[in-house]
């Protein structure tokens, strides 16, 4: 098995990493219930939490929800298509002991994930943020991981740099910029390839 360096700071994404992708797989099953094409709604959802500022802290659910009804035609009011949304994020289990045996080593874990205040509901739900040392939201943040000063952003904040830095996303295009900034990263695609490339890191940790 090929090793690489040991990184002092894991930044791991949440939905599709730490969690089920709840908001994908949400778009599919609301799709596939009220007759629309999947990934139409899918690809109009993801575009319109970016393009309406949802995920920048500019509106809240009610405004995209309205704004989704609009341009797609679904129907159903915003608590239940938010609870529709909400079932779908399953935190993973493996994730959270990933963090607790990389923090019982002294490395820092924290959630860099473009989300929602839904984030901190699901926290309400689930008890997650605990197991990490920081939680990085672009609601709050302002900013997304479309942009590299919001990976910047966090590792003044937690005062380090690229090279000691690992960055997990199920979204290539954020892991390609983590990389182009130095960091070393991991392309979460399927759960047993993701193993083998932490234990090629962290040979420690024995899943």
């Amino acid at each position: 098995m090929n090793t690489v360096r040991m990184p002092e700071l894991v930044l791991l994404d949440f939905g599709g990493v730490i969690a089920e992708e709840g908001f994908k797989a949400a778009m599919v099953d609301l799709a596939l219930e009220q007759d629309k094409d999947p990934e139409s709604l899918k690809r109009m959802a993801f575009d319109l939490v970016y393009a309406t500022g949802f995920t920048t802290g500019k509106i809240r659910d009610k405004d995209f929800w309205q704004a989704l009804r609009e341009q797609s035609g679904i129907v159903g009011s915003d608590e239940a298509l938010t609870a529709f949304v909400h079932a779908r994020f399953v935190v993973r289990p493996s994730m959270l002991y990933l963090s607790a045996r990389l923090r019982l080593k002294g490395i820092r874990t924290a959630i860099l994930s473009d989300q929602t205040h839904w984030l901190e509901e699901l926290d309400a739900r689930d008890g997650f943020f605990p197991c990490f040392d920081r939680v990085f939201n672009s609601y709050y943040a302002g900013i997304t991981k479309k942009d590299t000063d919001f990976f910047l952003q966090v590792l003044d904040a937690m005062d380090t740099t690229p090279e000691k830095t690992l960055f997990v996303d199920d979204h290539r295009p954020h892991v390609e910029r983590a990389l182009s900034l130095g960091m070393d990263a991991i392309w979460y695609q399927e759960e047993e390839a993701f193993r083998e490339e932490v234990q090629k890191r962290f040979p420690f940790v024995l899943f």
